[in-house]
C-alpha cells in the first residue's frame, strides 16, 4: 500500500531543493527570480553547468577538434574547483556571476567528456574524472571535518 500522504509531505518538504540544493544559510549562492508570483531559487553554479553540458556536447560533435580535446576536459573544470574551494575554506562569499561562468566551463568540459568517452571511446577521460573525484573527495572530507 502506498502512503500517499507521506509522499506528499516528502515532496512538499523537498520542493525547495528542486532547482537549488542550498539551505537557507546559503541562499546567497542562488539566483532568486520571481516566477508566477513565487520566488524560485536557482543554484548559480548549476545555472551554468547544465547549459554548458549542452554546448560541450554540441561543440564536441560539431565543432573543431580542439573544442573536443582532452585538454578541455582536463583544464576547464579548474576555475569551478578553485572558486568552490575559495568560498568553502575562506570567509569569502564569492559572486554568483563567477559561480555561473565557472559552472559553464565545468559543464562544457562535462559535455566534451561525455562525447569523448561514449562516442569516441577515449578512456583517458576516465583518468581525468578519477583525479577530479579524488581531489573533490579529499576537499569535501577536509571541509566536513572543519565544520564538525
Amino acid at each position: 500500500m502506498v502512503d500517499r500522504a507521506g509522499i506528499r509531505a516528502a515532496l512538499s518538504e523537498t520542493r525547495g531543493y528542486l532547482l537549488a540544493h542550498h539551505g537557507p544559510d546559503e541562499h546567497y549562492r542562488c539566483y532568486a527570480p520571481v516566477v508566477f508570483g513565487r520566488r524560485v531559487r536557482l543554484c548559480a553554479r548549476c545555472f551554468g553547468i547544465y547549459p554548458g553540458i549542452a554546448l560541450g556536447v554540441l561543440a564536441a560533435l560539431l565543432g573543431p577538434t580542439v573544442l573536443g580535446s582532452l585538454a578541455v576536459v582536463a583544464f576547464l573544470p579548474i576555475p569551478a574547483l578553485l572558486d568552490w574551494a575559495a568560498t568553502t575554506f575562506t570567509d569569502r562569499r564569492g559572486h554568483n556571476v563567477i559561480r555561473t561562468s565557472s559552472g559553464g566551463l565545468l559543464g562544457f568540459a562535462y559535455g566534451v567528456g561525455l562525447v569523448g568517452l561514449l562516442v569516441d571511446g577515449d578512456t583517458r577521460i576516465l583518468a581525468v574524472g578519477v583525479v577530479y573525484a579524488a581531489v573533490a573527495g579529499v576537499l569535501l572530507a577536509v571541509s566536513r571535518r572543519a565544520d564538525g
